[in-house]
């Protein structure tokens, strides 16, 4: 891709960025401040760091994005008044039973926690394997069962992120895509050093 053209996708995220703003400033904060941020980044990565691939400034997009989403949604459960309800017969209970349960609160800390390894870049594979369950439930509950316009807006987005960052962090999950891999524990426990991921082992 061009330096043109990256320069005008960049003007046309910040742009969408904006736009959220029209529907609410929650939104805003939500969705449209995160992407305008990854963009910022993204520039200033490629800027500090010359020869950067486009997967990669895609990524700094993306990742920014994922972490300003998941930071605002943990802040806004722990320290305001700004978390929505969910008016519906099947994902208002659920969402309350998660309350009850004491899940939520755990949810949203996790949120919180993976928000930060992905805006500091740090073990992000990790970060983006952790918050995998909760974007699948969100996906479905917004998509399938709520249903409503902003749901199947940001349903698919919430998970569609977390699987094209994991996607451009491929070679971090290839270890564990192998059909056979060898037990292999610390060696604290047991384990060899120098075992091969594609080891030998016992039919």
């Amino acid at each position: 891709m061009g330096s043109g053209a990256k320069l005008a996708a960049g003007l046309i995220l910040v742009i969408a960025g904006l736009t959220f703003n029209l529907l609410s400033f929650d939104s805003f904060l939500f969705f449209g401040l995160p992407l305008i941020v990854g963009v910022l980044v993204a520039a200033y990565n490629s800027r500090r760091s010359v020869g950067r691939t486009t997967a990669e400034q895609i990524a700094d997009v993306l990742r920014i994005y994922m972490g300003g989403h998941l930071l605002w949604s943990s802040v806004r459960y722990w320290s305001t008044d700004m978390q929505p309800v969910i008016h519906h017969p099947i994902g208002g209970p659920f969402v309350a039973s998660l309350v009850a349960m004491g899940a939520f609160p755990g949810i949203k800390t996790i949120e919180g926690i993976v928000a930060l390894l992905l805006l500091s870049n740090r073990f992000v594979p990790l970060a983006l394997v952790l918050e995998m369950p909760t974007a699948v439930t969100i996906f479905y509950l917004n998509t399938f069962v709520t249903a409503r316009l902003s749901g199947v807006l940001t349903g698919p987005p919430e998970l569609g992120v977390n699987l094209a960052l994991m996607l451009a962090y491929y070679q971090s999950y290839r270890p564990m895509l192998a059909m056979r891999p060898p037990v292999a524990p610390p060696a604290l426990f047991g384990g060899k050093a120098g075992v091969s991921p594609a080891g030998d082992r016992p039919e």
